[in-house]
Order: structure tokens, then sequence, then C-alpha cells
């Protein structure tokens, strides 16, 4: 079987993002009637966030099983287990393994989908200011943030409110959603994974 990283396995989940967009574009050609395509593209739109969720999962996953004792980051040094799970420590082999099961599993149940999130779960793994190091000049990188909290925000609202206005007002509309933004945030997803693999190679 071929080995993977974390950049190969966002390439595969990102493709379902683009599968959505190519759905889109094939079944508005068709015009069909009292069909609403809007939710190709919020589908889009969540696979986008899930690619980048499941990325930033990985990434800790393939590094922090590199270290020993003796070079642990100082997140990772300062990690907590169980006492129990010192008989697994004693008995295993590849120290690597154990200490890679103890931090996945402990990432399991947490999204990683807000920049304190992934700055916190990076640094299990030894990445270190990975936003001031993937855009060091700072109003660049303030622009840079703010779309990725807004493609998080959006995803949120699909996935939460059924993209449908909250205010007491709004008569629960839907929100407007177009295939250019969707194109926008799968865009902006592949520049993010691209700029961490630069700044910190699988």
């Amino acid at each position: 079987m071929p080995s993977h990283s974390a950049k190969s396995l966002f390439e595969q989940n990102i493709q379902s993002a683009r599968d959505c967009l190519a759905l889109f574009d094939g079944i508005e050609k068709l015009k069909p009637a009292n069909v609403n395509l809007d939710w190709i593209l919020r589908a889009g739109v969540v696979f986008a966030v899930s690619a980048i969720d499941t990325y930033f999962h990985d990434k800790v996953r393939y590094r922090v099983g590199r270290y020993s004792l003796a070079n642990l980051p100082p997140a990772l040094a300062r990690f907590e287990v169980e006492i129990a799970e010192l008989t697994v420590w004693d008995e295993a082999t590849r120290k690597g393994n154990v200490l890679r099961n103890w931090v996945v599993d402990h990432l399991s149940a947490r999204p990683l989908q807000s920049r304190k999130a992934i700055t916190d779960a990076l640094r299990l793994a030894g990445i270190q200011a990975v936003w001031d190091t993937i855009e060091p000049d700072q109003k660049k990188r303030d622009v840079f943030l703010r779309e990725f909290d807004s493609l998080i925000r959006r995803r949120n609202q699909i996935s939460h409110e059924g993209d449908r206005m909250t205010s007491r007002r709004s008569g629960k509309k839907l929100r407007q959603i177009g295939r250019d933004e969707v194109q926008k945030w799968i865009e902006y997803s592949i520049e993010l994974v691209s700029r961490v693999e630069v700044a910190f190679p699988s």
C-alpha cells in the first residue's frame, strides 16, 4: 500500500469539495425545474472545512510519533496521561507509537476548526507560531486569518443552523450562497495547507 502524509490525504479529501462544484455545474446545465442546487454548494463548504480539520489532525498524528523522551516538544512534555497507561509505555517496544496513540485519542473528539485549537494541537507536534510563520506580515496575516474565520463561521451556519438566518425578523430564510464564493473557499483551503507544508514540511 502507498504511504500517505497529511498533505496527500488532504489532497484526497479536498477533492470531495471540488466534486461538489463539478456536480453543481453538471446538474445546472440540465436546468432542472424546482430543484435548489445551493445545497450542493453548501456541501462543498462543509467538505472543505472537513479537509482542513482532517489535515491538521493528520499533521499532528504523523509528526508526534517521531519523538522520544529525550527530545519532546514542550507542549508534548506536559501532556497528561492516566497512571494506568504507564504500563502501556513500559511494555511498548516502539515508544513513538504510544505517544502517537495517546495524542490521537486525545484529539479524536476535538475539532481543529479554530485558530487556537489548531495552534494548541500543532504545538504537541513541535510546530510553534504557525500563523506568524506562514504569514510574517501582520496586516496580511490578519486578512488571511479573517478569511479562515469566515469559512469556519459559514460551515457552522450550514452544519448547525441549516444555513438559515436566525434573527427574529429574518423569517428563517436561507442565506445566499454562490458558486464563486465556494470556489474561493476551496482555493483558500488549498493555499492554507500549502503554506503550512512550505513552513513545516511533513
